[in-house]
């Protein structure tokens, strides 16, 4: 007799239920009587459109009852070993059942309803007949494959009668033989016991990828009483191996107690064993393979087995611990990206086929506030690839998003001016000097020193150019910064978010009588690019970046209350275009020059109010796109123009009050080209479709503030009032910030 019986003592029949049609058709997906598909994520709702149709599963068992309802018309069942067959074998059935039962309205729903079944009869009445260890039927299974069946998993809920061990003397060197044929699914045992080391010299990570060894957890994702633990042992010749050949890296657990299936003679019966926890993993397969054929995406077996794996929900302690493995199947994740995921921009996809790995695309969320095309529409389908090779569609909301109004900074940076800690103020015939700390409503700091003597002023800052570029309210001639350096730090629009803690230096001196030249510069070395993850991706690393800003004017006075004023200015950008982060796939370009032409009009309206107006426009070209699905930035255009009426000492000495309306620099003239992953083929060809968009050149964001700030002998006191339309020409989103700041002096 062989000493190698099948180990399906647990999966034992506690009551069995009349399976007749039209009579049985409450238990399918019932929360009560099919609450393993809950546990693991199947549902009605999925099988309506992933069943496991066009696969099939072969289960090496006892005899199948190929005419119970569920099974009938897709089972077929062979005989590869004489022996005494009498009746159907209930472990069998009820083993193909919860793989594969029709969803048919009656009886119960299996975890692939749509798979073929295919029976290889390892047992007959009496005993074990399968005398070649199952050889025969292993090749047989690569016939039916090369006739086009499609088994992509063979359930082997059986095992040798050492407590602890999970295949049959040698069985694994045969096995291998098969890596690529079909995912192995093997019951771990029912003797409560840790998993004992299974006797291999090969390289267990190539030759056995395509296995997963499958224990049982109760109700409460509790290893069951009864079933074999993953242990520490080894695919190997001895217990001193790498992780990879450990057997808990083939590890996964799932329901495998009191579960409902098939029984001979059109009945249902309740069994418990890792025989039933097994087919939970072998119908997941099925459905796996049947999303990836979907998607056009061959995956091997040990891709496939992988893929489970990783995707499992991690128990015990994390990582494939001893007890659990990787975790309990949960097919939902399995059917999502798993590995990373990746926007390509070559010709083709690869899959992995070793363990985990993560590969990751950069980029940063970024939309409408200064690009007046629609981002998302152009970016509409875009597919993302897992590490198996599989796309799925992006969530391009996630970093296309239309943004909130963006209300000015401005309004807000200018309120640490009321907390300023430190002022020195000098006025000594003809020069003034005026230095100052100022801490922001980020709590970052700004120190700056301004000097006006005769007709030169110098100033220097560092810090939030917001801040340094403020009206400090005094009485000091050096209070108030170049006008010049104003306009041009507004004419950034968004860029201007790039310098948060910059050097700072402007400057302007007599040419002539009538004739000024104005300098300013700034840089910030490295800026923090916030980068975030798609929603379909991993939470990325932060990356760094640098810009850089210089402009030069002249300005001509046409009387003695009025000057005019011509300005060029550079910003050169790594790692963001006008001030839109990006890197990667997503990348606007690698390295942007930005140039600024611009005219600007000062005047005094009397001895208490002045007027600026001003008007710039902007050209924008980037480099470096090779790695990207974006074309560069082609002579992209935009305009920045508004004016500022002050008003100095009109209610306190030390005083200010500033409107302003500025219509902010958007991008409203060029092209965007892209080309854009839709899907693949089968051979891994990548489909991408062209897609390009001009900017909408109606589009006319608007920005309105109202600034008071006032020095008085208590303290320094400020309010601003903002206002913004993100297009007054258009269904624009609209929105309004008020801020107040009050310091004491002591």
């Amino acid at each position: 007799m062989n000493t190698h019986t099948p180990l399906f003592a647990l999966a034992v029949t506690v009551a069995l239920i009349a399976a007749a049609p039209g009579h049985a058709a409450g238990y399918e997906y019932s929360s009560d009587d099919q609450f393993n598909l809950e546990r693991i994520g199947v549902t009605e709702t999925l099988h309506e459109t992933l069943d496991g149709s066009g696969f099939a599963i072969a289960v090496f068992d006892g005899e199948i009852d190929i005419e119970h309802v569920d099974l009938s018309a897709k089972t077929k069942a062979f005989y590869p070993y004489p022996g005494a067959y009498w009746e159907p074998d209930p472990h069998g059935t009820h083993v193909a059942g919860i793989a594969g039962a029709s969803a048919n309205g009656v009886g119960i729903a299996g975890v692939a309803p749509g798979v073929r079944v295919y029976g290889y009869s390892f047992f007959d009445g009496d005993d074990w007949v399968a005398d070649d260890g199952g050889r025969k039927a292993l090749g047989h299974v690569r016939l039916m494959n090369a006739l086009g069946a499609n088994i992509v998993a063979i359930n082997m809920s059986y095992g040798p009668q050492r407590a602890g061990d999970v295949f049959m003397p040698k069985e694994v060197y045969f096995l291998d033989n098969y890596t690529d044929e079909a995912v192995i699914v093997r019951a771990a045992g029912n003797d409560g016991v840790r998993l004992k080391r299974e006797s291999y010299r090969h390289a267990a990570p190539e030759n056995l990828g395509h296995i997963l060894i499958v224990g049982s957890v109760d109700e409460n994702n509790q290893i069951s009483s009864f079933s074999n633990q993953a242990g520490n042992a080894c695919f190997g010749k001895s217990n001193d191996c790498e992780f990879d050949s450990k057997l808990r890296n083939y590890f996964i657990v799932a329901p495998g107690a009191g579960i409902l299936s098939d029984y001979p003679g059109q009945s249902l019966a309740h069994g418990s064993g890792t025989s039933m926890a097994a087919p939970h993993v072998t119908g997941a397969v099925a459905l796996v393979a049947q999303n990836a054929a979907d998607k056009n995406t061959p995956l091997t077996p040990t891709q496939l087995a992988s893929i489970i794996k990783e995707s499992a929900i991690d128990l015990g302690k994390p990582g494939a611990d001893t007890v659990y493995g990787w975790g309990l199947l949960n097919v939902p994740a399995a059917l999502g990206p798993v590995g990373g995921t990746v926007i390509l921009t070559s010709d083709t996809v690869t899959a992995k086929t070793g363990q985990t790995t993560t590969r990751e695309t950069v980029f940063r969320d970024w939309g409408y506030s200064s690009m007046s095309v629609s981002s998302r529409s152009l970016l509409s389908g875009l597919v993302v690839f897992d590490a198996y090779g599989r796309p799925f569609e992006a969530n391009t909301a996630a970093f296309v998003a239309e943004h909130e109004p963006a209300l000015s900074q401005r309004g807000l940076d200018i309120l640490g001016l009321v907390s300023q800690r430190k002022t020195v103020d000098l006025d000594n015939g003809d020069t003034a000097m005026l230095a100052w700390n100022a801490t922001g409503l980020d709590g970052e700091t700004s120190s700056a020193l301004r000097m006006v003597t005769g007709g030169t002023e110098i100033s220097i800052g560092i810090g939030a150019p917001a801040l340094f570029l403020s009206d400090v309210p005094s009485a000091n001639r050096a209070a108030a910064p170049q006008r010049f350096s104003q306009i041009m730090f507004s004419s950034l629009g968004e860029a201007s978010g790039l310098f948060g803690e910059a050097v700072s230096i402007g400057a302007g001196t007599k040419l002539t009588d009538r004739l000024s030249g104005h300098a300013f510069a700034m840089t910030q070395e490295e800026f923090d690019t916030g980068l975030s993850g798609l929603a379909i991706t991993d939470p990325l690393a932060e990356s760094r970046g640098d810009a850089t800003f210089a402009a030069v004017g002249l300005s001509y006075r046409l009387n003695e209350n009025w000057t005019a004023g011509g300005s060029y200015a550079v910003l050169r950008e790594r790692g963001s275009v006008a001030g839109m982060v990006s890197d990667g796939a997503l990348s606007l370009g690698e390295e942007a020059l930005t140039q600024f032409q611009g005219v600007n009009l000062t005047g005094a309206l009397g001895g208490t109010w002045s007027l600026a107006a001003f008007y710039t426009r902007a050209t924008i070209d980037s480099a470096g796109t090779e790695s990207s699905l974006f074309e560069p930035a082609d002579n992209w255009g935009g305009d920045h123009y508004g004016l500022m009426l002050d008003a100095e000492n009109l209610f306190h000495e030390s005083s200010l009050l500033r409107f302003s309306l500025v219509k902010p620099l958007q991008i409203t003239s060029g092209t965007m080209s892209l080309r854009v992953p839709v899907g693949r083929e089968f051979d891994g060809s990548v489909n991408y479709e062209k897609r390009s968009a001009s900017f909408d050149g109606s589009a006319m964001p608007l920005e309105a503030g109202v600034t008071y700030l006032a020095e008085t002998g208590y303290g320094t006191f400020g309010i601003t009032l903002d206002l913004v339309d993100t297009n007054v020409n258009g269904a624009g989103e609209t929105g309004a910030s008020i801020g107040a700041g009050f310091s004491f002096a002591f």
